[in-house]
C-alpha cells in the first residue's frame, strides 16, 4: 500500500520514455530497503519467502520425481540464502523470475554489460556454495 501512496504521490517524475513496470519496481525496491534500513533487521529477516515458487520447467513426473523436485527446490533455497542480498535478487530476478537482462538493467539502472556479470558472477558463487558441500 505504502508504494501505491508512493506511485500516486509521484507519478509526475515518472518519465514516459521509460517502463512503467521498472519504475515501480524500483519504487518497490527502494520502499523495501528503507523499511529494512529502519526497522533494523537482522540478515536473517531477508531470507527467501517459503512461497516463491522454484519449479523445474518440465513439470509432470511420478511422485518420487515430485519428491526429488520439492527437495531440489528446497536445498535451492537454502543455498539461495548463503548469497549475499545484492547477488541473490539478481538470480532470482533472472533465473527465477525469468527477466530479461535488459528489463533487470534497468530496474537497477546499470548498463546492461554490468547486468550480466554480476549475475554471472552470483551464479559462480551459487554454484560454489553447491560444489561445496560436495567435499
Amino acid at each position: 500500500q505504502e508504494v501505491f501512496l508512493k506511485v500516486y504521490n509521484n507519478i509526475e517524475k515518472f518519465k514516459e520514455e521509460k517502463s512503467f513496470t521498472s519504475w515501480l519496481l524500483r519504487l518497490s525496491k527502494n520502499y523495501c530497503i528503507d523499511y529494512w534500513r529502519k526497522s533494523k533487521y537482522n540478515r536473517r529477516s531477508l531470507e527467501l519467502d517459503e512461497n516463491l515458487k522454484i519449479e523445474p520447467a518440465n513439470g509432470a513426473g511420478t511422485p518420487e520425481d515430485a519428491v526429488i523436485k520439492r527437495y531440489d527446490a528446497i536445498y535451492l533455497r537454502k543455498k539461495l540464502r548463503l548469497l549475499p542480498p545484492d547477488l541473490r535478487a539478481l538470480i532470482i530476478m533472472r533465473d527465477i523470475q525469468d527477466f530479461s537482462y535488459q528489463e533487470i538493467a534497468e530496474h537497477l539502472e546499470i548498463p546492461l554489460g554490468t547486468t550480466k556479470s554480476r549475475i554471472n558472477r552470483a551464479r559462480t558463487k551459487l554454484a560454489k556454495l553447491i560444489l561445496k558441500e560436495g567435499k
